[in-house]
C-alpha cells in the first residue's frame, strides 16, 4: 500500500489589503526614527520667524517658492551613489524590503556611525551637517511631493544610519524594557518620524473687524433675547445660590462640631476646678447627710435630727456656675469659614443687599467684625436675630434650599422626545423652536456670596459642542482669564456655566473667544458690562487665512493593491494521541469480558450536517467534512477589517495630511504576516469546534434489535517461555494500552491574484434620490421622560438622590400621590422623680423611647421642684446612654434647661440625680430630625413609584407606537416586495455614476451628449459621426475597466453630509434598511478594482485623461504605480508567509506497542517537510512516525481451557 498519497484541499479564500498603520513615537525607542535635536535646520530658522497668524506649513510653502535650493538638495537618485551614501543606500534598500542582513552589513553600519560621534560620543560637526542636510532634503520631499525616488532613497539612508546607531547607543534596563532584549533588531523595524514642531500650529487666528458688516439684531429679536437671558439668569443665579449654601451648610456644620466638643472640654474643666474648691465642704456635707439618713433609718425623733439640720444649713456651698462663648460668634465665622461661605452667611441672613455687598470678606480688621454684626465701609449688619444657634441656621439654610429648588424646577423646562409615523416608519421629530444662530446675551447675575456673568448664545445645531473657549476680562479686582473646554450645547442653544464667580463689582472689558467642534471659531467683545443691563450682540468670526492645495484626481485615492489569497490543507502526519482506554490483566489471571449491543425499533442517534458550497469564476468546487465546513461557518463571523495610514494636521481652517499610498516590500510582507495569522486564527476556531463534534461522536450510544455478543478473554495464567530463569519465567502483570490516533495538517497561504483597487469617497451619494417629507402632517407621539435620564437639574437618578422637591415635582408630571412624611418633629415626654433627700440624692433609671424613624437632636427640659432640706440651691444631674451628663445647680425652683447635639435614636436610658430635693417634675421636649435611613427609605419608596408610573406611561407609549406601525404594515409589505431587487440596482447604478463622474472630472461636458434626433417615429436618427467613436469608447471604458459588479461601498450616516441636508436625509419613507442607509447617507466609500489588463490603461487615463485605444500601453512613470507594475507581473500561485501546523482528533484508536495488522513500510503514513525553516513552528513538525510493526501476536496454550461456560 502506497502511503505517499498526500491530498490537499482548499479551505476558505479571502481578500487581504495591504494598508499601512500609523504609529505613535515614543522617547528612546528604536522602533521610531527621530531627527536628532542638534540637526536642525533651515526650516527651523523659518519657523522660528514665522509670522503671528500664520500657518507653519504655509510658511514653509512660501519661503520654498521665494528660495533656490540647488545647492543643497538632492536633485536625483543618482546623487546618493558617491562613496557616502553607496553603501547606506543599499543596506537601507534591504532593510525596506526585509531582506537578510549580512554580517559586513551591520560592520559597515557600525563603522559608519562610529564617524560620526567624537570623543564623548555626541556627533561631529560633520555629522550634523550630514544629518540636517538628509532630513532638510527629506522635509523638502514631503512638504513638494516632488520626487518620489529622492525621498524613497533618504528614508533607506536614514533607516541604514539608525542601525549603526542601535549598535553605539548605551543600553541599561529600561532601554532593554522598552525595546526588548535585541534592541538591535528591533531598529530593523523603525519607523521615521518628522519632527511635529514643523508642522503643528498653536491656536491662533486672525481677526477681522465686524463693523457695519455684523449682521443687527432688531427690536424684537433683542427683546426676545433679554427674556431668554433672564430666564437663564433666574436659573443659574438659583443654582448658584445652591451651591453656595451646601457649601456653607458643610463648613458651619464643621465648627458646630467643634464648637460642641471645645464647650464640653471647657465644663468639664471648670467642674473640676469647682469641685477641687468645695472639696472640704462636699465631703462635711456627705457626712452630715449620712448621720441624718442613719437616724432616719433609726426612727430617731425630730428633736435628735434638728441640730443635724442646723449643722447642714450652716455648711453653704456656692452653685457650680459656667458660662462659655456664644456658639454664634461672626468673628470665629471669619475666621474659620472660607471666604465664599462667610459671605454667603451675610448675605442670606443679615439686612444687607447683594449689590452691595459683593467680594469683601478676605481678611477684615478685627474692630470690624462683631459677634452678631458686621461693619463695612459705613453700614453695619447684623444676624437675624431669631438666629440663636448654629443649628437655626442649619434649619434656614435647608428652608432657603428647598426654595432654591422649586424655583429651579418652576422655570426649568421639560425637554420631551417626539415621534412620526411615516410609512410605516417611526422617525425621530424635533420641535424646532425659533432661533437666532449665533445671537448672543450676557448678564451679571448677583449670588449671596458675590457676582458673576451669565453668557449664553443660539445655535443652528440641536446638539453643538464648544471645544474651548477663552474669556478675557478686565475687572475693578484684576485682570481674568478663564478656560473652558467641551460645552454641550442643548436644543440650538449654548449656555455657560457661571463666569468670573467673584472675580469683579464691574466689569471694564469682558471678551469671550469660542472654537466649535467643527474648527470654526467666533468672538465676542463687551467693552462695559453692568449689573442694571443686558448685554445683546452676534458672535463675530474670527476669519483664518485659507491654505489653497490644488489635488488631482480629488476624491479618488490608489489605495494599494487586493490579495486574493486562498488557505491549502494537507495531510502532514498521524500522530497518536492521548490514552483511549486501559486493558489490565493481572498475573495468573483467566480473565473474560462480554460486550452486548442491542438494536430496538426506536434508534436514539445524534448527526450533525456541515456544508460549504463555493462558486468561483473558475467553477472549481470542494468540500470537506471534518473541518472545512467549520472554516466555512467562521469565515463568515470575520469582519473585513482595512487601515488607512494618515498623517494630518489640523490647525482651524489648515488641514494638511500626508497618505501613504505606496505598497513596497515592506509593505507586502506586513500583509502576508497579518494574512497568516488571520488564517491561523480562523482555523484553530474551527479547529476547536471540530474537536467538539468529534468528542461528541465518540460517546454516541446506538441500541439495536438484535444482541450481537463480543467475548475477549485474557489469559495470563502461564508462564513466559523462553527464558531459564524461574523468576523471570513467572506469569507478570499486563496492561493493554489504547491511543487516540490525531491528525497533523499542514496550513498554506497561497495568492492566487491580485487586483489594484481604487477609493472613491462620494458626499452625499443619493442626493438625486432621497425623499423629503414635511413633518407637520401626521399623528405626533411623545415620548415619556425618564426620570432618571432627564437633563440638567430635573435628573433623578435613584432614590437615594432623590430631594423631595424633585419627588413632587416628577409624582404630579406622573400622578403619583406620595407617601405623608415629616422630617422633623417634636415628642413631649413628661415624668416625675420623688426623692426626698436633702444631700445627695440616690440615682434613678428609666428608659425612654424615641419615635421611630427618628434622631433626637436636642431637648428643651421644663421642671420644677420643692426642697427636702432648708438649703438655699439644688442640683440635678441629667446622665443619658450616649455619655452625655450634664449636671445643673439652682436656687429658683423652677426653670428651663436645653441640651444640644443628643443624637439619640431608639430606646435609651436617662439617669437622674440630684442634690437637696424632694420631688421634681419634668416635661423634656425632644427634637427630632428624620433618620437618614427612613428619609432613604422613603425617598426609594416614593422615587420606585414615580419610576413605575413611568414605566406604565412608557408602555402605553409604546403600545400607541405599535398600533401606528400595524397600521402601515401591509402599505409596508407592498412597497418592500415591489422595490426590494429594484433597490440594489439602484443603488450601484447611482454610485457608479458618482464614480465615474470623479473619473472625468468636467463630467457635465463629457457625460450626457445628445446623438440622436426627432422626437417621432418618422423622424428618428442617429447622428453618426467621429464624436460618436470617442463617446462610445469612452464608454467602453469606463464600463469594462472596472468590476464594477463587485464593488465594496460603505454607507457614512446623515451628519457627515450637508447640515442643512440633516433633517432632509434623516427623514426617508423606505422601510428597506440598506435602501434607507443609502438615502440617509451623509458619505459613501467605495472600493473599486481593476480588471486584470486594464491595470496600464486606467494609469495612463488618471495620469494623462485619454484613452489608449489600441496597442501596447505605456506605463507613465509614476513612483507609486511602477511598484505596483512590478507586483501585478509577479507571478502567482506561489506561498505566500511560512505554513503551520494544526492537529485535530479521530475516533480511530490504536493499540500501544502493537503491530497495527496491515503489510507496510510504516504503520501510519507520514509525509516529511524538506524545508522545516519554512514553518512558523519547526517544533510541532514530525520527522518520523511513532508507531512501530511488531510480529509478536497472542495464541491459545496447550491444556488452558477456557472458563467461559459452554452451551
Amino acid at each position: 500500500m502506497s502511503t505517499t498519497d498526500n491530498a490537499s484541499q482548499t479551505l476558505f479564500r479571502m481578500v487581504s489589503l495591504r494598508n499601512p498603520q500609523l504609529t505613535e513615537t515614543k522617547p528612546n525607542n528604536l522602533s521610531f526614527i527621530q531627527r536628532p535635536k542638534v540637526a536642525k535646520g533651515i526650516f527651523d530658522e523659518v519657523i522660528m520667524n514665522c509670522p503671528p497668524n500664520t500657518s507653519k506649513i504655509k510658511a514653509i510653502e512660501d519661503f520654498i517658492e521665494k528660495r533656490e535650493f540647488k545647492f543643497t538638495l538632492f536633485n536625483s537618485e543618482k546623487e546618493f551613489e558617491d562613496e557616502n551614501y553607496k553603501y547606506l543606500l543599499s543596506i537601507g534598500r534591504k532593510i525596506t524590503k526585509r531582506e537578510e542582513i549580512t554580517d559586513q552589513d551591520w560592520e559597515r553600519t557600525n563603522y559608519y556611525y562610529t564617524q560620526m560621534m567624537d570623543s564623548n560620543k555626541g556627533l561631529t560637526r560633520e555629522a550634523i551637517s550630514t544629518l540636517t542636510r538628509l532630513w532638510d532634503n527629506l522635509i523638502y520631499q514631503i512638504i513638494t511631493q516632488k520626487n518620489f525616488y529622492v525621498k524613497e532613497a533618504i528614508c533607506d539612508i536614514l533607516k541604514a544610519i539608525h542601525t549603526g546607531y542601535a549598535q553605539n547607543i548605551e543600553v541599561n534596563e529600561e532601554f532593554i524594557k522598552i525595546n526588548g532584549e535585541d534592541p538591535v533588531k528591533n531598529s530593523l523595524n523603525g519607523k521615521i518620524v518628522i519632527p511635529k514642531e514643523l508642522f503643528l500650529n498653536e491656536e491662533t487666528a486672525k481677526e477681522t473687524n465686524g463693523g457695519t458688516n455684523d449682521p443687527r439684531l432688531s427690536r424684537v429679536d433683542q427683546a426676545q433675547l433679554r427674556l431668554n437671558a433672564q430666564n437663564n439668569l433666574t436659573i443659574q443665579t438659583a443654582i448658584h445660590k445652591k451651591e453656595e449654601l451646601k457649601k456653607l451648610d458643610l463648613e458651619l456644620k464643621s465648627i458646630q462640631q467643634d464648637y460642641f466638643k471645645e464647650r464640653e472640654e471647657a465644663y468639664k474643666k471648670s467642674y473640676n476646678n469647682y469641685a477641687e474648691q468645695n472639696k472640704l465642704k462636699f465631703q462635711e456635707q456627705s457626712l452630715v447627710s449620712f448621720e441624718i439618713n442613719k437616724l432616719i433609718e433609726a426612727k430617731a425623733s425630730d428633736e435628735e435630727l434638728q441640730p443635724l439640720y442646723d449643722k447642714l444649713k450652716k455648711i453653704e456651698i456656692i452653685p457650680h456656675e459656667f458660662e462659655y462663648k456664644k456658639e454664634i460668634d461672626l468673628i470665629v465665622f471669619n475666621s474659620k469659614l472660607s471666604s465664599e461661605s462667610f459671605d454667603t452667611l451675610i448675605g442670606s441672613f443679615t439686612n444687607s443687599e447683594p449689590s452691595v455687598f459683593l467680594n469683601q470678606k478676605t481678611v477684615l480688621k478685627p474692630e470690624n467684625v462683631l459677634s452678631r454684626e458686621i461693619q463695612l465701609a459705613e453700614n453695619i449688619y447684623q444676624l437675624d436675630d431669631s438666629l440663636k444657634t448654629i443649628e437655626d441656621i442649619l434649619v434656614k439654610i435647608q428652608d432657603k434650599i428647598v426654595n432654591i429648588e422649586q424655583i429651579i424646577l418652576d422655570n426649568t423646562p421639560l425637554v420631551q422626545e417626539q415621534y412620526i409615523n411615516l410609512e410605516g416608519a417611526t422617525i425621530p421629530l424635533r420641535n424646532s423652536n425659533k432661533s437666532m444662530p449665533l445671537a448672543y446675551s450676557a448678564t451679571v447675575g448677583l449670588g449671596d456670596s458675590g457676582s458673576f456673568v451669565s453668557f449664553l448664545f443660539d445655535t443652528d445645531e440641536f446638539d453643538s459642542i464648544i471645544v474651548k473657549a477663552k474669556v478675557i476680562a478686565d475687572t475693578d479686582l484684576g485682570h481674568f482669564e478663564e478656560i473652558y473646554t467641551n460645552i454641550q450645547g442643548k436644543e440650538q442653544r449654548m449656555v455657560f456655566p457661571p463666569i468670573l464667580v467673584r472675580k469683579f463689582r464691574s466689569i471694564a472689558n469682558f471678551r469671550v473667544e469660542l472654537i466649535f467642534s467643527d474648527s470654526k471659531e467666533y468672538y465676542a467683545q463687551i467693552d462695559k458690562l453692568t449689573s442694571d443691563d443686558e448685554k445683546v450682540g452676534m458672535l463675530t468670526p474670527l476669519y483664518k487665512e485659507s491654505i489653497s492645495s490644488k489635488r488631482n484626481n480629488f476624491g479618488i485615492k490608489r489605495v494599494g493593491i487586493a490579495d486574493y489569497l486562498k488557505v491549502v490543507q494537507s495531510v502532514h502526519a498521524y500522530v497518536p494521541g492521548l490514552v483511549s482506554n486501559i486493558e489490565n490483566v493481572m498475573a495468573s489471571e483467566l480473565r473474560h469480558k462480554s460486550s452486548v449491543a442491542r438494536d430496538y425499533a426506536e434508534i436514539t442517534d445524534t448527526t450533525s450536517k456541515y456544508q460549504e458550497s463555493e462558486k468561483l469564476s473558475d467553477t472549481s468546487k470542494t468540500s470537506r467534512a471534518d473541518m472545512q465546513t467549520e472554516i466555512a461557518k467562521e469565515i463568515k463571523k470575520e469582519q473585513n477589517i482595512t487601515s488607512n495610514t494618515r498623517f494630518s494636521y489640523n490647525s482651524g481652517a489648515y488641514n494638511f495630511e500626508m497618505t501613504g499610498g505606496y505598497a513596497n516590500n515592506s509593505a507586502q510582507q506586513d500583509s502576508v504576516r497579518q494574512a497568516v495569522m488571520k488564517s491561523q486564527e480562523i482555523t484553530e476556531k474551527a479547529m476547536e469546534k471540530v474537536v467538539s463534534r468529534v468528542s461528541e461522536e465518540r460517546v454516541q450510544k446506538i441500541i439495536k434489535e438484535y444482541t450481537e455478543t463480543n467475548v475477549h478473554e485474557f489469559d495470563n495464567r502461564g508462564k513466559v517461555t523462553e527464558t531459564n530463569n524461574p523468576e523471570m519465567a513467572k506469569p507478570k502483570h499486563i496492561s493493554g494500552i489504547y491511543r487516540w490516533i490525531d491528525i497533523k495538517y499542514k496550513n498554506q497561504i497561497y495568492n492566487y491574484g491580485k487586483r489594484t483597487m481604487f477609493e472613491f469617497m462620494v458626499p452625499e451619494p443619493a442626493r438625486l434620490h432621497r425623499l423629503a417629507f414635511m413633518v407637520s402632517k401626521g399623528q405626533i407621539l411623545t415620548t415619556p421622560v425618564d426620570p432618571r435620564s432627564a437633563r440638567g437639574e430635573l435628573k433623578m437618578e435613584s432614590g437615594k438622590e432623590a430631594t423631595r422637591k424633585l419627588l413632587e415635582y416628577w409624582a404630579k408630571i406622573y400622578k403619583v400621590e406620595l407617601t405623608p412624611l415629616k422630617e422633623s418633629d417634636v415628642q413631649h415626654y413628661p415624668f416625675v422623680e420623688s426623692f426626698y433627700n436633702e444631700g445627695n440624692c440616690p440615682v434613678v433609671q428609666r428608659n425612654v423611647k424615641i419615635n421611630d424613624g427618628y434622631v433626637a437632636k436636642s431637648v428643651k427640659i421644663d421642671f420644677s421642684y420643692w426642697r427636702k432640706g432648708s438649703g438655699s440651691s439644688s442640683r440635678i444631674n441629667l446622665d443619658f446612654s450616649n455619655g452625655i451628663n450634664k449636671e445643673f445647680w439652682f436656687e429658683e425652683i423652677s426653670g428651663t434647661i436645653t441640651i444640644d447635639n443628643l443624637h439619640l435614636s431608639d430606646t435609651f436610658s436617662l439617669k437622674n440625680s440630684g442634690y437637696n430635693l424632694g420631688q421634681i417634675e419634668y416635661n423634656m421636649y425632644f427634637n427630632l430630625k428624620i433618620n437618614p435611613n427612613k428619609l432613604e427609605a422613603w425617598q426609594t419608596e416614593n422615587f420606585n413609584a414615580i419610576i413605575k408610573a413611568y414605566e406604565e406611561a412608557y408602555k402605553k407609549f409604546q403600545e400607541e407606537q405599535i398600533k401606528l406601525d400595524e397600521e402601515q404594515k401591509k402599505k409596508e409589505k407592498e412597497a418592500k416586495e415591489k422595490m426590494s431587487n429594484f433597490y440594489r440596482f439602484m443603488e450601484q447604478d447611482v454610485l457608479k455614476h458618482n464614480c465615474i463622474a470623479y473619473l472625468l472630472q468636467d463630467y457635465l461636458d463629457t457625460l450626457g451628449v445628445p446623438f440622436t434626433t426627432g422626437d417621432r417615429m418618422e423622424n428618428f436618427q442617429v447622428l453618426l459621426d467621429k464624436d460618436l467613436d470617442k463617446y462610445t469608447a469612452l464608454a467602453k471604458f469606463m464600463e469594462q475597466a472596472f468590476e464594477w459588479q463587485i464593488m465594496d461601498y460603505t454607507f457614512y450616516p446623515y451628519y457627515w453630509g450637508k447640515r442643512e441636508q440633516w433633517q432632509e436625509m434623516y427623514v426617508s419613507n423606505s422601510v428597506d434598511p440598506l435602501f434607507r442607509s443609502f438615502l440617509q447617507a451623509g458619505l459613501a466609500r467605495i472600493i473599486v478594482t481593476v480588471k486584470p489588463g486594464f491595470e496600464d490603461a486606467v494609469q495612463f487615463f488618471m495620469t494623462t485623461g485619454k484613452i489608449w485605444n489600441g496597442g501596447e500601453v505605456p506605463v507613465i512613470g509614476d513612483p507609486l504605480y511602477m511598484s505596483i507594475v512590478d507586483e501585478m507581473r509577479a507571478p502567482v500561485g506561489k506561498p505566500q508567509g511560512k505554513y503551520w501546523i494544526t492537529k485535530l482528533p479521530t475516533t480511530l484508536t490504536i493499540l500501544q506497542d502493537k503491530s497495527t495488522g496491515l503489510a507496510v513500510e510504516q504503520p501510519l503514513p507520514i509525509f516529511p517537510e524538506t524545508d522545516p525553516a519554512n514553518c512558523e513552528n519547526p517544533s510541532e513538525l514530525e520527522s518520523k512516525s511513532s508507531f512501530v510493526s511488531r510480529d509478536i501476536s497472542l495464541a491459545i496454550k496447550i491444556g488452558k481451557e477456557s472458563t467461559l461456560p459452554k452451551n
